[in-house]
């Protein structure tokens, strides 16, 4: 087990920044990289430097196309091997553990059906650690909660309220000497978003539907969080006490139970045609035009991302539902509309991946990542 680990906790702003770079943008030149963010060369070699002794970038020689003279210049990328990080994810009847690399590739996953109890995760999650050939960062873990600047859970999910968060964040650390960052899953899943290799998200919003409708936004190279860690609440755009994309609210309009809603049963009637269904997703989809046409006059995001425990066939629908433009007004010219995906982090795995970047954005990219508040100090 590694126990421990040495960690880079020297980097200065400017080697965060470089990092960063080099995760999003992997395969570019020490000149490209100096240029893009207004260094000079000697700023970046004392960085590159510093990164070495960590092992935490490779540089590889560029092959030269046809034609081509002259020396090839030298390409950095992450080492993904340097550290891995733990990322998990609890719900009432299911959890998920992954392990991942520094560019966020999974290499192990365990996702299981069962009742959160303890021992069995951490189990999982000692074994996960124990097969690691890197050093471990830290563990993430994604909540259904609010989660203050100090670390604080508050407003957990009614449905997840008995949930044992803070008793698993306590016994995690003390058992295997880990930092424990956790954040609202929200605000995980926007996070993952905009730091995938090879994207260039200047704002982005992350929309969940789930058993409730949440939200998370990432700006500026960072999550956008207010003034009390409580920002991008589109849920309060749709009241609880209405109709709203979420399962409990599908269950209502179905009239079964919540725990009926799997992914299998849910995707059987989308492509049955059930008429049920179908009503609900084009409602639904037409009651998200007003709060995600507000977040593009808000905040004018270049991409909005929806996720959450629906199959990814309901939440395309719903999305083709939405209007953008529900708030133009006519004769003033419209703000540029964001691209509206749906993310590939699905379920309770989907959020174990996106909580599994929390301690690599604390550790080596220079972002706020909450701790859980029994392990503030190592």
């Amino acid at each position: 087990m590694n126990v421990d680990p040495p960690r880079p906790v020297s980097l200065t702003d400017i080697e965060y920044a470089v990092l960063r770079h080099i995760r999003l943008h992997p395969g570019k030149s020490r000149t490209e990289i100096a240029a893009a963010l207004g260094l000079s060369k000697s700023m970046l070699t004392k960085a590159v430097a510093n990164f070495d002794r960590f092992k935490l970038v490779r540089e590889e020689r560029a092959t030269l196309d046809d034609g081509e003279r002259g020396q090839p210049p030298l390409r950095l990328s992450l080492n993904d091997d340097a550290f891995h990080s733990i990322g998990l994810y609890i719900r009432q009847g299911h959890y998920a553990v992954t392990r991942s690399d520094l560019s966020g590739n999974i290499r192990e996953r365990v996702a299981r059906q069962a009742d959160a109890v303890i021992e069995p995760i951490l189990d999982d999650i000692a074994r996960l650690i124990a097969t690691s050939p890197s050093p471990i960062l830290g563990v993430g873990h994604a909540v259904p909660a609010i989660v203050g600047e100090d670390g604080t859970l508050f407003e957990v999910t009614p449905t997840q309220a008995a949930l044992p968060l803070s008793e698993l964040a306590e016994t995690i650390g003390s058992r295997f000497r880990l930092p424990v960052y956790w954040d609202n899953g929200a605000y995980c899943v926007a996070a993952f978003e905009a730091h995938r290799p090879r994207t260039d998200h200047r704002c982005l919003f992350y929309i969940t539907l789930d058993f409730g409708v949440g939200g998370g936004l990432f700006a500026r190279d960072r999550v956008f969080r207010g003034a009390y860690n409580q920002a991008a609440n589109i849920g309060a755009l749709i009241p609880e006490t209405g109709d709203r994309p979420s399962l409990p609210d599908l269950a209502r309009h179905l009239g079964c139970s919540l725990e009926r809603l799997s992914d299998d049963f849910l995707t059987s009637l989308f492509r049955e045609g059930d008429r049920r269904l179908l009503d609900w997703i084009d409602d639904r989809g037409e009651r998200l035009s007003k709060p995600l046409a507000t977040v593009v006059q808000l905040f004018n995001p270049d991409a909005i991302v929806v996720g959450g425990f629906f199959p990814r066939e309901i939440l395309e629908q719903l999305c083709a539902r939405v209007d953008l433009g529900a708030l133009d007004v006519p004769g003033r010219r419209p703000l540029i509309r964001p691209t509206v995906s749906v993310t590939q982090l699905f379920g309770p795995a989907g959020l174990a991946e996106a909580a599994s970047l929390l301690p690599i954005a604390a550790e080596l990219l220079g972002q706020h990542s909450p701790t859980a508040n029994a392990h503030r100090s190592r």
